[in-house]
């Protein structure tokens, strides 16, 4: 946790969302230094916007949530931006493979004091008219640690996901660590939930099955039994004469 002074201009949408969206879309026109970290990443203005400003190389530095890169509206425009030159890294959360990136945030390395976005506003068509919101300001204590928490996701990404990464290569910056085998693969936990649950379900019918046959076979027995008895034994009448 970390604490911030500053001067921030809000923005409720859908209302503000037209005045927000223009804000954004401006700012990608930054010279400086950028870090972006989104969840949706389908806004063509702002695709088309950091295309045209990729140029000098390693400028801008973005981290998107796997599971929205995967879709068919993303995926091409990352290719897209990764073609121009532009980093880009995929990944999920630290905290395990089965959670989201969620965040909505960017900061530019302006002078004298970065500059900062912050909200719930996905960075797509529709999450201007949505109800969402976003906080627009400048402080260099937000900055650095954006930039601190951008760069442990993506050394985690390179790290843990490798295969999920469309780039070639690493950025330059990125430090490989050792791959964490603790963290469960996608769906796995749930896989194995569901294996050893079937496991349980078939060793309970198995059990029931066993049983119901035992039981069949006891009253079978007691039938049989009880029929012979009713043949053998003397009725009260012939035990009168």
């Amino acid at each position: 946790m970390f604490t911030i002074t500053t001067t921030i201009d809000c923005y409720l949408l859908p209302e503000d969302g037209a005045a927000a969206k223009q804000r954004f879309l401006d700012h990608l026109q930054d010279p400086h230094d950028m870090w972006i970290i989104a969840y949706s990443f389908t806004l063509m203005p702002m695709i088309d916007e950091i295309v045209k400003n990729s140029s000098p190389p390693g400028m801008i530095h973005i981290y998107l949530d796997l599971s929205q890169s995967r879709g068919t509206a993303e995926k091409p425009q990352v290719q897209r931006l990764i073609d121009a030159g532009v980093e880009v890294t995929i990944g999920t959360s630290p905290a395990g493979l089965s959670f989201i990136t969620h965040t909505k945030g960017i900061v530019c390395n302006d002078t004298p004091v970065p500059w900062c976005w912050e909200g719930s506003v996905n960075f797509s068509e529709s999450g201007w008219m949505q109800v969402n919101t976003a906080m627009v300001f400048n402080d260099k204590t937000w900055r650095d640690n954006f930039v601190a928490q951008f760069d442990t996701l993506r050394d985690y990404a390179w790290t843990n996901e490798r295969a999920d990464q469309l780039m070639k290569a690493p950025p330059s910056g990125v430090t490989i660590g050792t791959p964490n085998a603790a963290a469960p693969a996608k769906g796995g936990s749930k896989k194995a939930g569901s294996k050893k649950a079937d496991s349980k379900k078939s060793a309970s019918k198995s059990t029931g099955a066993k049983a119901g046959s035992k039981k069949t076979d006891a009253t079978k027995s007691e039938k049989l039994a009880a029929k012979k008895s009713s043949k053998t034994k003397p009725t009260s009448k012939k035990a009168s004469k």
